[in-house]
């Protein structure tokens, strides 16, 4: 099978279900672990597009309002399926500084990007899928909300912290979970910013309707991309999906956070959230969420933040979100709270 989608978002990524469906309509949604695009099996081929611009606006004290139009990926994907065989890549561009552990060039302003390339073998009746090559790293929920503490705190988000290495998947009727061996993003220099370790989750399906799940992530890294100094990092967590009722799903997620910088003592935090999507009519949905950060439990005390977006599946393929935030960022010195929204317009094919 050989299949091609072309994407443009702008801003937060739409979530990639089959032929769009939303995730409440009475099934758990697929964020954690391996995307069906990276499980097909199926043969012939297939065009898929996308497209969607937004405007990001967000406020803090003593400053005006910051409103721009803003990219975050525009990209072509492309998967072939040779019998056992699969091989997948994305190749995309951004016009602004952004996305930075992706970006494939080192320009002031547009930049060639690839988040994913990686070849698999695929064995034991489809339940089990090797890979080799950058690969989103398994942890945790994959959210689309890709600047969430969680996300953010455990570098595991699905826009930029993709790692290179190698990972193996199973699916079965009660167990999932993917386990990878991170060898470093090969994309960023020199050799010394590459995290090596390892990144994983299992998921235990409890009913039809609700599954749980254990996260772990430990990484070191000669020179920190964010510390600038040697540094073994670790992420231990717990994750829930659960469907009390056809247009409810409930996504909750708490994680162990530690770091171990050189000629600093070790530190500990933790970072969580949950989000419900509510589907009140067939393609209206809202999706509050409140999350927590404290990175480090003896310093400054922790961060929160709530959101609420509402999304509108108006036409196929076609959907508008919107997005509102607030975010109380707790800093050594002073509390920082801040406010914004995000709307965006996305069609795809």
């Amino acid at each position: 099978m050989v299949a091609l989608k072309a994407s443009s978002f702008f801003a937060l990524p739409t979530p990639r279900y089959p032929q769009g469906r939303s995730a409440s309509r009475g099934l758990l949604p697929v964020f954690s672990g391996v995307l069906w695009t990276e499980r097909t099996s199926q043969t012939g081929s297939s065009w898929e597009g996308a497209s969607a611009g937004a405007f990001l606006g967000t406020k803090v004290p003593a400053r005006t309002w910051d409103v721009r139009y803003i990219q975050m990926e525009a990209d072509l994907y492309a998967q072939v399926a040779v019998s056992h065989f699969r091989a997948n890549v994305s190749i995309g561009f951004l016009p602004q500084s952004g996305a930075f552990p992706a970006a494939i060039t080192n320009n002031d302003n547009v930049n060639l990007i690839s988040r994913q390339h990686w070849i698999g073998y695929e064995f034991g009746d489809q339940a089990f899928l090797l890979r080799a090559g950058r690969i989103n790293v398994p942890f945790g929920l994959r959210i689309i909300e890709h600047t969430s503490f969680v996300r953010m705190a455990t570098r595991t988000d699905i826009n930029a912290y993709q790692q290179d290495g190698v990972a193996l998947a199973y699916t079965g009727e009660k167990w999932r979970g993917e386990l990878m061996a991170i060898v470093g993003n090969f994309q960023i220099s020199p050799d010394a910013y590459h995290e090596r370790g390892y990144s994983g989750y299992a998921e235990l399906s409890l009913a039809h309707n609700a599954a749980v799940g254990v996260s772990s992530l430990l990484t070191y890294a000669k020179k920190d991309i964010l510390l600038q100094v040697g540094d073994l990092r670790q992420a231990h967590g717990l994750f829930a999906r659960y469907v009390p009722i056809k247009s409810l799903v409930l996504l909750a997620e708490g994680d162990l956070l530690a770091q171990s910088p050189s000629g600093a003592p070790a530190y500990v935090g933790y970072a969580g959230f949950l989000q419900a999507d509510i589907e009140f009519i067939q393609g209206v949905h809202l999706f509050p969420m409140v999350e927590i950060l404290d990175e480090r439990t003896n310093g400054s005390g922790p961060s929160y933040g709530a959101w609420l977006s509402p999304d509108w599946f108006f036409a196929p393929h076609s959907d508008l979100r919107l997005d509102f935030y607030v975010r109380q960022e707790a800093e050594l010195r002073a509390t920082t709270t801040a406010v914004g929204f995000l709307t965006m317009l996305h069609f795809y094919l």
